[in-house]
């Protein structure tokens, strides 16, 4: 009898597990594609709007870029 209890205690415990570790993996994937997404479109709004101002101003893209090493040259 208490094989049987510790038994079915360790399957229950296993299916419970991998059924935790389904549902969290799937969250991740949804949450991830919805970030995703949300990044998309921020890049495509910047890259619109960078386009604009090259179009515009007659801006480069790397003019004022993080790290980039010579930023004074224009």
């Amino acid at each position: 009898m208490t094989t049987t209890v510790i038994a079915l205690t360790l399957i229950v415990g296993t299916l419970t597990f991998a059924a935790g570790a389904f549902l969290a993996a799937e969250t991740a994937v949804r949450v991830l594609r919805r970030r995703e997404a949300r990044v998309a479109a921020e890049r495509k709004s910047l890259n619109a709007a960078w386009k604009y101002l090259r179009e515009v101003y007659g801006l480069r893209k790397s003019a004022w870029l993080p790290g980039e090493k010579n930023r004074d040259r224009r």
